[in-house]
Order: C-alpha cells, then structure tokens, then sequence
C-alpha cells in the first residue's frame, strides 16, 4: 500500500509528547486538512473497502457518527499500536450525499484524537467512471469469526448490506452455526 503524502499527527503537552498518533491514508484516497485534528475525505458512491494506516504506541478506538444512516464500518475497531484498519463502505442508493465523522481516539487524551468527515456520493453525484468502479467493488468480501467456533467465514460485502438478504441464513462451514446477514451487520457495528 502506497501512504498518503499527507498525515495527520499531533502532539500538545509534555505528557503526551512521548505518544504518537498518526492517521495514513492511500494515495488514491486524497484527504483534505480541516486542521492539525481533523480531515475529510470524499468517499465514492459505490461499495468500497479503504485500508488506511494508524501509527501509534498507544491504545486506540474508532467510533462512527452518522448524520442520516449508517453507511460504513470501521475494522478493527480498537487495538494498541500500529495497525491497518479497514474502512468498509456500502454503497449510497439514494440521491442524496451520505455525511458522517469517524472519530479515531487514542489512550492518552482528546488531544491526540483525529476527527475525519466523511462524505460520500450520491446518485445526483455519479458518473460514468463511478458505475465502472461499482461493478469493479461490488465483489469486496468480508471475513468475520464464527460466534461460536471462533473460524473464520466469509460473504459479499453488499449482501450483508442488501436489506432483502438480511434475514438470509449464513451457515458456518466448520461448526454449522446459522446466522443472519443482519447478525454479521451488527457485529460488524459492534452492536452485538
């Protein structure tokens, strides 16, 4: 993975200049300084999965603030240190332009945390280059841990996202445990 030439660090006081916290994305990704704290990024409207880099030596966690509905997940969610998270877009069927913030907050204090707006295309919004990548990301898969024997499984990233699907029973191939795709959604959103 190529890094974003820009990132977003940040040290205050003299206890905390010993931690560090910084947020990489790729370069495809182009994200916007607000402030030393804050960033945006411009999501495009189809299904997408964006690796993005933390650099840390401390404890962190991302949280999800939507404006409207939810239209994407973080994963991990939390960990210690450096990491690649995973930033896993649905796509936007509406007119309308998706908005929300990601809040990625380390141990040591609010000073630390990065703060990135999310904004993601609507229908209004597309063009012809936005259908090809639809077609192109529609297959991102998602691999998630069985609840109960704890193996790894794996299904298209839209179809936990197809509200159709969501009563659909996802059946572990090692343990045979039944799931729904709603149930893989809420683990995903840490809601379960």
């Amino acid at each position: 993975m190529l890094a974003c030439s820009v990132t977003f660090s940040g040290c205050s006081d003299e206890d905390s200049d010993s931690i560090q916290a910084e947020v990489v994305f790729p370069d495809n990704v182009n994200p916007t300084k607000i402030n030393q704290e804050e960033f945006s990024v411009e999501l495009k409207q189809g299904t997408s999965i964006i690796p993005f880099e933390i650099k840390s030596n401390s404890a962190w966690e991302i949280y999800l603030s939507f404006d409207d509905e939810r239209f994407c997940f973080a994963y991990p969610y939390e960990g210690a240190g450096n990491a690649t998270v995973d930033l896993c877009v649905k796509k936007n069927l509406s007119d309308e332009r998706c908005t929300g913030k990601m809040h990625i907050v380390f141990a040591d204090g609010s000073t630390k945390s990065k703060i990135v707006h999310l904004s993601q295309k609507g229908n209004i919004d597309n063009d012809e280059n936005d259908e090809i990548d639809d077609l192109i990301n529609s297959y991102y898969y998602y691999t998630f841990r069985c609840p109960l024997c704890n193996n790894p499984n794996t299904v298209l990233l839209d179809d936990i996202f197809n509200e159709d699907k969501a009563d659909s029973i996802v059946t572990c191939p090692y343990c045979e445990e039944e799931m729904t795709y709603e149930d893989i959604l809420m683990r995903m959103y840490n809601l379960k």
